[in-house]
């Protein structure tokens, strides 16, 4: 398969009607495309190869129906995007007991000693981390996908600017408001978990 096609469009195409290594390199280039994102915002690979698997059975369902002059890279982002952020709500208890006893676990095999304001120390930093979460899933949408191109996946603003077909005038107002918005969610429930 040729290098400079890009193997994810290849799911607007029919999919089911590719070889089998064909349709192998489309799933690979689609995980190397998203895995990055999904694993910042999950922390968990298990899950994140999860999401990645559910996502890529939606685009393949939905791709065929997606118009020939959409950036189809954006909407297969979107596409996993959303699914771990449903991921997250059906999941979040289980994310936390996860994230504690992986840490735990860690420290056993170490053998090192967990003072109790160690402990304090890493309750606070998930609860932060918890609430930081929430706060960001309450943003709207459009919020959220500025955030996660500029901070999380390191895009400039020419690049989402390619990737959302958004103006460089409206990027930049969407992601002052973003931030604006976010702080203030957060500030909101940090101040009351903490009042």
């Amino acid at each position: 398969m040729s290098r400079t096609l890009d193997p994810c469009i290849l799911l607007r195409d029919g999919f089911h009607t590719l070889e089998g290594d064909i349709q192998k390199e489309v799933f690979l280039s689609f995980r190397q495309l998203v895995y990055r994102d999904i694993y910042f915002l999950l922390h968990d690979h298990a899950l994140t190869e999860d999401v990645i698997q559910e996502a890529f059975l939606k685009a393949v369902a939905k791709a065929p129906k997606t118009r020939e002059n959409s950036n189809m890279r954006a909407w297969l982002r979107q596409v996993t995007r959303n699914t771990a952020y449903d991921m997250l709500r059906k999941n979040k208890r289980f994310r936390q007991v996860e994230a504690l006893s992986a840490y735990t676990a860690q420290e056993e095999t170490d053998g090192a000693y967990v003072s109790p304001e160690d402990v304090e120390e890493i309750v606070e930093r998930m609860l932060r981390d918890q609430t930081l979460h929430q706060a960001i899933g309450e943003l709207k949408l459009e919020y959220r996908v500025v955030l996660l191109l500029y901070y999380i996946a390191g895009l400039s603003y020419a690049e989402i600017v390619e990737e959302t077909g958004l103006s460089e005038q409206v990027l930049t107002q969407r992601l002052a408001r973003a931030r604006k918005k976010l702080a203030l969610l957060f500030s909101e429930k940090w101040g009351d978990r903490h009042a």
